[in-house]
C-alpha cells in the first residue's frame, strides 16, 4: 500500500489528527505545528492506557471518537510498524485516502533547533549504547561526536564534506595528482549526457554517504533506471536521518568521476583518525560491502589494536600487512587535517598511486558501539572539544 507523505499535506484548515501518541507522535506534532502553526491539532491512539492522557498538552482520544468529532480532518499516521493497519482502520471508519498521510520521524528534523535535535539524538544514542549521555561530561569519542555533529557544524566542514567542493580544496593543499579526475557535475539527473561519458565511470551524490554507482560497462547498464536512482539521491536529505549538520547547507549534485582500474585490484580503504593534525588511529577496511569484508584498527605506529564495531564487519583472522605507502599516506592525512580538532581522512593506495577519498567529521554519525569500550574512550581522550553550549 502506497501512502502519501505528510510533506504532501498542503493545507490544514479542517484540522489535523495525529494517529499515534508515542515518540513518533511527538515528532509528527513538531512537524505539523511548525508547518501549520494555526492548525487545530488533536491526538488519537488505539492504546487504551494512553487514552485520556495528554501529549503536547492535548488530550488523547480513541480513533473512533476522533473520526466522530473530526470527520473532515487530515489524519497523520505516526507509527514505525503499524501504519498500514492504521490506514485500513481509518478507511473502514469512512476516512478517505486523500485525508490520510504518513509521517516519519525525520520529517520534522530540519525544523528543529539544535537543542531539540540534541534531546532526540540523546535518546537514540542511549538506547544504542546503554550509556547515559550528559552534555556536561563528554568523554568517549562517540559521546563527543553527538555534540560536535549538532553544535559544531560550520562553513569549512560543509565545504570539506561536499564531495564536489572538497576536490579543489585538496588540490590547493596537496596537489591535483591525489584527486580522482572529475568527468562532470550535474544539478539534476536529467543533465547527465551518458553519451559523453566513457564506457566505465563512477557516479556519486556529493551530499551524503553511500550514494555511489560504479558503471563498468555502459552498454549493459540500465541507464533510465540509473537516472531514476540518481533523482532519488538528489531528493534525499542526509541530515534528516543523522543530525550531521555539516550536510545541511550542501547543494545536492551528482558528480561523475574517472573509473580507476586499480581500485578493483587494491580493495583496501585507509582511514586516518586525526586530532589536532596528528594521526592517532588507523582503520583499514577490505572489500567493504562485500562478503569478504574485514576491518582492522592500528595505532599511529601500526601496532594492531583489537577492536570491532557492531555493524557485522569482522576483524580478519590475520591482521593486514603494513602498506608500503603508509608513511606517505599518514603525512598526507596530517597535512589535510592541520588546524582541525578532529577529522577522519580517507585515502586509497592502488598500485603506485595515492588518491583522496573524503574528509569525514562524523564517523558513523557517532552511532556505533566500539568494542572494547576502552578504545572509544581512548579516541575521546585525543579530542579537545571546544566549549559546551
Amino acid at each position: 500500500m502506497i501512502m502519501k507523505s505528510v510533506k504532501e499535506l498542503k493545507a490544514a484548515d479542517r484540522g489535523i489528527v495525529i494517529f499515534g501518541a508515542g515518540d513518533f507522535g511527538s515528532c509528527a506534532y513538531l512537524y505539523c505545528s511548525r508547518v501549520f502553526p494555526q492548525a487545530c491539532i488533536s491526538f488519537c491512539d488505539n492504546n487504551e492506557d494512553r487514552q485520556s492522557g495528554r501529549i503536547q498538552g492535548r488530550e488523547i482520544i480513541s480513533p473512533e471518537k476522533a473520526v466522530c468529532l473530526y470527520p473532515e480532518a487530515s489524519y497523520v499516521l505516526a507509527s514505525a510498524g503499524h501504519a498500514e493497519e492504521m490506514h485500513i482502520q481509518l478507511s473502514q471508519m469512512g476516512i478517505p485516502d486523500e485525508q490520510i498521510f504518513l509521517s516519519a520521524k525525520e520529517d520534522c528534523y530540519h525544523l528543529l533547533t539544535p537543542d531539540e535535535m540534541w534531546e532526540i539524538n540523546k535518546k537514540g544514542y542511549e538506547q544504542l549504547t546503554h550509556r547515559t549521555l550528559d552534555k556536561r561530561k563528554l568523554d568517549a569519542y562517540t559521546e563527543k561526536m553527538q555534540y560536535s555533529k549538532i553544535y559544531e557544524a560550520d562553513g569549512l566542514k560543509t565545504r570539506l564534506t561536499d564531495k564536489y567542493l572538497v576536490k579543489e580544496w585538496v588540490k590547493e593543499k596537496i596537489g591535483g595528482e591525489y584527486v580522482v579526475p572529475l568527468l562532470g557535475v550535474y544539478k539534476n539527473a536529467d543533465e547527465i549526457d551518458f553519451d559523453k561519458l566513457p564506457e566505465k565511470f563512477v557516479l556519486k551524490a556529493n551530499h551524503g554517504s553511500g550514494m555511489n554507482y560504479i558503471v563498468k560497462d555502459k552498454g549493459r547498464e540500465d541507464l533510465p533506471l540509473l537516472r531514476e536512482e540518481l533523482r532519488k539521491c538528489l531528493e534525499y536529505h542526509y541530515m534528516d536521518s543523522s543530525f550531521e549538520l555539516q550536510y545541511r547547507e550542501i547543494q545536492p549534485r551528482i558528480i561523475a568521476e574517472k573509473y580507476i582500474e586499480e581500485f578493483q585490484k587494491e580493495s583496501y580503504d585507509y582511514k586516518f583518525f586525526c586530532f589536532d593534525g596528528k594521526v592517532r588511529m588507523i582503520m583499514i577496511v577490505k572489500s567493504i560491502g562485500q562478503e569478504a569484508a574485514a576491518r582492522c584498527f592500528y595505532d599511529a605506529d601500526f601496532h594492531f589494536v583489537p577492536c570491532e564495531l557492531n555493524d557485522g564487519v569482522p576483524m580478519p583472522e590475520v591482521p593486514f600487512k603494513k602498506p608500503a605507502s603508509l608513511e606517505k599516506m599518514s603525512d598526507i592525512a596530517e597535512r589535510l587535517s592541520e588546524g582541525m580538532e578532529q577529522v577522519r581522512v580517507d585515502l586509497y593506495a592502488p598500485g603506485e598511486n595515492i588518491y583522496f577519498g573524503e574528509m569525514t567529521f562524523t564517523s558513523w554519525g557517532g552511532n556505533v558501539n566500539i568494542t572494547p569500550t576502552e578504545i572509544d574512550y581512548q579516541l575521546g581522550s585525543y579530542w579537545r572539544l571546544g566549549g559546551i553550549r
